[in-house]
């Protein structure tokens, strides 16, 4: 029971979202987190794949899953600010905050990923 409690703790941001968006951003807030929860387990599934299930360079001790956790968790965490303080951003410059947002933290945990 604990073990799947711990495999899925980031959906803990979902009702957390629901709380802290307005009402016009929370299917975008909601797909940001699924789609972030989504990629941290499929870049984990191949770094497992090509046999690093600890990092290519072996640098940190920390796995990747605990990796993943921490970068995303903090990716998530600063939206969930930035959505809440910008009640009348329009739909498409909030999409693409949220895209950018996105794609930072694919790259910053597939470099975390890496090391």
């Amino acid at each position: 029971m604990t073990a799947l409690l711990y495999q899925w703790i980031d959906l803990i941001w979902i009702p957390i979202a629901m709380v802290v968006v307005h009402r016009g951003q929370v299917l975008k807030s909601l797909a940001f987190i699924l789609t972030c929860i989504l990629t941290l387990r499929t870049q984990i599934e191949i770094m497992e794949s090509i046999g690093k299930g600890d990092g290519i360079l072996h640098w940190l001790d920390m796995g990747l899953y605990e990796r993943g956790l921490i970068i995303y968790g903090l990716l998530i965490g600063v939206f969930l600010v930035l959505a809440h303080f910008s009640p009348h951003t329009r739909g498409v410059i909030f999409l693409a905050a949220t895209l950018s947002l996105y794609v930072l933290g694919l790259c910053v945990s597939m470099l975390a990923m890496v090391f």
